[in-house]
């Protein structure tokens, strides 16, 4: 599998957590380029069935060949795990041992596709993951009112000098428009002093106008609910975010859903407390699991 340069994460504690039966249902709704689903759908015999959903079809293309001499009965569906109910209705009596969501971004998705998620190449701003999607990340900086721009860096980014990067950002576009990443990120990084920067300081406004333009915490609140009420008595539903919006949001869900289960269903259980994140090695290794906690909730 040289050929498939994506790194699954934290993917031992995933094969674990989910107890794959071999004759198991299992849903990946985020499943990129297949790194999950390789090993899930390597574990699963001919009875088994495998879901992969993503919202990306390129992706999807590149995890169908990747699991093509896989034994197990493959669906392939294109869209977003918010509408996972509606996605799925072609499959009404169908439910899961267990679900997947890993809320991050393969190198190809940030990268490969041009859409200018990722200021380590210059490219055109876009940042939806889905076509149909109205507003671009270019439309906002270059045509959102200044106060607008700053409250979506600090609620979705939690960019402390929000009011300082927005004015920066509209100075910046009176002179021309902001076309491309390479443009914003030198704007941004313009506003800080270099000699404290711990990270690159356009990544938590990259990060908030990517949530913003796809909607991203309203998905996971509604994907949560759909997932949890689509599993099996036993079944598990695991989720890898990788800041804290996300986190806060899985963990307060999950802890709703313990105290108030679905009408009249049965209830669910917290699989582990603490939040799981990967070991010391995974990090060496890939430098991109160093901010993943995987939460899991069970049926029962």
């Amino acid at each position: 599998m040289t050929e498939f340069a994506h790194t699954p994460v934290l993917l031992d504690e995933v094969t674990t957590y989910l107890q794959i039966r071999p004759h198991g249902t299992y849903l990946d709704c985020t499943t990129g380029e297949g790194g999950h689903a390789y090993e899930v759908g390597r574990q699963l015999s001919s009875e088994g069935t495998l879901f992969m959903m993503d919202v990306d079809a390129a992706v999807l293309a590149i995890a169908r060949e990747r699991l093509k001499d896989t034994a197990a009965r493959k669906v392939i569906i294109r869209g977003n795990f918010r509408d996972m109910t509606r996605l799925l209705k072609d499959y009404p009596d169908t439910g899961f041992d267990g679900i997947l969501m890993d809320l991050g971004f393969s190198s190809e998705q940030l990268t490969g596709t041009g859409r200018g998620f990722s200021f380590s190449h210059d490219q055109p701003l876009d940042m939806r993951l889905d076509d149909d999607l109205k507003v671009t990340a270019k439309n906002i900086v270059n045509s959102f009112p200044e106060e607008d721009i700053a409250d979506i860096l600090w609620k979705y980014g939690e960019e402390g000098r929000s009011r300082q990067v927005a004015r920066a950002i509209v100075r910046r576009r009176q002179r021309a428009p902001i076309e491309t990443t390479s443009e914003l990120a030198e704007t941004v990084a313009a506003v800080f002093p270099t000699r404290h920067a711990r990270i690159h300081p356009a990544t938590k406004s990259f990060q908030a106008l990517r949530i913003y333009v796809n909607d991203e915490l309203n998905a996971l609140e509604n994907g949560l609910k759909s997932a949890a009420s689509l599993l099996n008595l036993n079944g598990r539903l695991l989720v890898i975010s990788y800041h804290s919006l996300e986190d806060r949001i899985v963990k307060r869900s999950y802890l709703a859903l313990c105290e108030n289960p679905v009408s009249g269903e049965p209830g669910f259980r917290l699989v582990n407390k603490k939040v799981i994140r990967p070991t010391d090695s995974e990090v060496a290794e890939n430098r991109r699991s160093r901010s993943a906690k995987l939460r899991v909730l069970e049926r029962v």
